[in-house]
């Protein structure tokens, strides 16, 4: 059996604009801190979008989130993996883990 985490993808307020991914839908970031939750006290004229996930990965049963962002998981008996090599947003190497985590991008 596996384990199964979203990821979302979202952009930094200011100049210039950074993606970055998270296991928590956030809003986008101002200067010095992160972002609210995603819809987060909305002017009720608006309707707020439900944050999309970029894509899930599969993990070992047992993974467990380590920190939102960046988004960090705890493999048993591999220890700790930042999973942006995996969703292929860096340029690390993650093909030791294409046994344990696999990628789905949101299609």
């Amino acid at each position: 059996m596996t384990e199964r985490f979203a990821i979302y993808r979202y952009e930094t307020e200011g100049e210039p604009a950074e993606v970055r991914y998270s296991f928590a839908p956030l809003d986008g970031v101002g200067y010095g801190g992160r972002g609210g939750a995603a819809a987060a006290e909305e002017p009720e004229a608006a309707t707020p979008e439900e944050p999309r996930p970029a894509g899930h990965l599969e993990a070992p049963e047992g993974t467990r989130i380590v920190d939102v962002e960046p988004p960090t998981l705890e493999i048993p008996g591999r220890g700790r993996v930042d999973i942006s090599a995996v969703i292929g947003v860096t340029e690390g190497d993650a093909a030791e883990l294409g046994r344990l985590i696999r990628w789905h991008p949101a299609g």
